[in-house]
C-alpha cells in the first residue's frame, strides 16, 4: 500500500492510482491544489502494484538511462511555427510526425476556466492547444489509463509533460508496451499549485471587472523570447 509521509516524496502523477485494478486510490488535493493519493484501505488488497509503479521507488527502473546524456539543439524551419510556440517548436516538429503516421499526441491544455489538464489529441488542430508554456501542475486524472489503452490498440502515442509524469507514465506502461511509447519532457523548475493559479485568474477578473478569454504565459510577440511575461485577454482587450 503506497503511503506518503512526505509531500516531497510524491508529484501527483497518478501512476499509483492507475495502476490499481482495485480504484483504491484516489488523487485529492491539498491546500494549495496539489494531488497525492489517498487509499481507500477496504478495497485495498497489498498488491504492491502501486509501490511499484511509483517513480520515487529506489527500485525504479533506470535501464534505459544513458550513461552520460545526448546534447542536441534543434529548432523548427518555418518561423511561423516558432513564433506560435514558446522556444523553438520542436514539440510542433516531432508531433506532426506521430500524428501524420496515425499516432496520438497527450499535451497539456486546458479545462473548464483555464484550469491545465492533460489532453488527448488526433489532429494537429486538437494539438495547437497543447503548444505554450503552462506554468501549473497538470491534472493528469485518467490520462495514464487512456494512453495505455492506445498502447494495447497498436498506436504510437507522444506524451509530453514534465520529468516526473513521463517518468511516472514509463514506469506504469512497463516495457512491453513501452516501443510505441515516445516521452518529451521539459526542463522544469518545479510548479505552482493549481489553486494559487485558480486564485490569481479570479484576482485578475475581480480587479479588471471583466472575463479573461485567453492567456499567454510568454508573450513572444510582444515581449521577445527573453523576457517571462504573461498577457491576458479580458473579453477580447491584452492587458
Amino acid at each position: 500500500m503506497i503511503r506518503i509521509n512526505d509531500p516531497a516524496d510524491c508529484c501527483g502523477c497518478t501512476a499509483c492510482a492507475s495502476i490499481c485494478n482495485h480504484n483504491a486510490i484516489t488523487m485529492e488535493p491539498d491546500a494549495l491544489g496539489f494531488s497525492y493519493p489517498k487509499v481507500d484501505e477496504s478495497k485495498c488488497t497489498d498488491c504492491g502494484l502501486c509501490e511499484k509503479v511509483c517513480a520515487f521507488n529506489e527500485h525504479y527502473d533506470k535501464s534505459l538511462n544513458l550513461p552520460k546524456p545526448d546534447a542536441y539543439a534543434a529548432r523548427h524551419k518555418e518561423m511561423d511555427e516558432i513564433m506560435k510556440s514558446r522556444s523553438g517548436a520542436v514539440f510542433v516538429a516531432i508531433s506532426d510526425y506521430i500524428l501524420e503516421q496515425g499516432g496520438i499526441v497527450y499535451g497539456a491544455g486546458y479545462k473548464d476556466h483555464f484550469r491545465v489538464a492533460h489532453k488527448r489529441a488526433t489532429t494537429k488542430e486538437e494539438r495547437d492547444e497543447f503548444r505554450g508554456s503552462k506554468y501549473v501542475q497538470s491534472d493528469l486524472t485518467g490520462v495514464f489509463r487512456q494512453v495505455k489503452q492506445d498502447l494495447k490498440n497498436g498506436l504510437t502515442v507522444l506524451f509530453s509533460g514534465t520529468p516526473c509524469q513521463t517518468s511516472g507514465l514509463n514506469r506504469y506502461v512497463g516495457k512491453t508496451l513501452r516501443e510505441n511509447l515516445v516521452l518529451i519532457d521539459i526542463v522544469c523548475h518545479g510548479v505552482p499549485g493549481p489553486y494559487i493559479w485558480r486564485d490569481y485568474l479570479a484576482y485578475l477578473e475581480k480587479k479588471q471587472g471583466d472575463t479573461i478569454t485567453m492567456v499567454n504565459f510568454r508573450d513572444k510577440e510582444r515581449f521577445g523570447w527573453a523576457a517571462h511575461k504573461e498577457t491576458f485577454t479580458f473579453g477580447g482587450d491584452i492587458k
